[in-house]
């Protein structure tokens, strides 16, 4: 609603503001039903950054009423797989959606997309993995059923990032040199669900495979 798109507009000020920043992210839920409308207040609201954007497809940016659910996202931001690189980096975007559904596990066909996506990146590059649904080992819901299987592709490289959406709320963990990540979301027609009441994004420094992050709340 045009309450969240306001939320959105001072995330992308805020955004705007960072000295140094490369690029951001959206991952997931640009809307609510995945309506053309949503996709296109969206995506007014984004084209303000400074800096190139690329998104994921969440389960809300599914529409039910079109036989391609993925109809609007499509025409507002093309693609729902992607693979950037930086110097000694290498970034991952990955649909995770099946449908609507909370509760996923990732196809085959993206599974090979993965794969085959790896074979191109050099083996002493870090790795930062965006998707919508979580990947995080303890997350307190909507963990990727087949997490473990996706992980298990990037043996033999270095995933040094997994940033996720889906779980509205800051969710931070670590496990064998990988930092998983939840960040609560940017919308007033949905609550964080670990029941804090910030809104905000979160801000990823790169400093050879280190990674610090920082939250930042955006007012409502």
């Amino acid at each position: 609603d045009e309450a969240s798109v306001e939320i959105v507009r001072r995330a992308v000020d805020h955004i705007n503001a960072i000295d140094g920043l490369q690029f951001a992210v959206v991952i997931g839920d640009l809307g609510s039903d995945g309506t053309e409308l949503e996709m296109m207040l969206a995506e007014k609201a984004l084209d303000k950054l400074n800096v190139n954007y690329f998104c994921v497809p969440g389960n809300h940016d599914i529409d039910l009423t079109e036989s391609n659910g993925y109809m609007h996202y499509d025409a507002s931001f093309e693609d729902r797989q992607w693979s950037q690189g930086q110097t000694n980096w290498a970034f991952l975007g990955l649909d995770t959606c099946n449908g609507t559904a909370s509760t996923v596990t990732i196809p085959e066909e993206r599974m090979a997309w993965l794969s085959e996506q790896l074979t191109r990146i050099d083996p002493e590059d870090s790795i930062a993995l965006f998707a919508h649904h979580p990947f995080n080992p303890h997350t307190k819901n909507y963990r990727v059923t087949n997490a473990e299987e996706v992980i298990a592709l990037f043996s033999g490289h270095r995933l040094r990032l997994v940033a996720s959406g889906h779980y509205h709320g800051n969710q931070i963990e670590e496990r064998d040199g990988v930092l998983f990540t939840t960040t609560a979301c940017c919308s007033t027609t949905r609550n964080n669900f670990d029941g804090t009441p910030e809104k905000g994004f979160r801000v990823y420094t790169l400093n050879g495979e280190k990674i610090r992050h920082e939250f930042v709340e955006v007012s409502v």
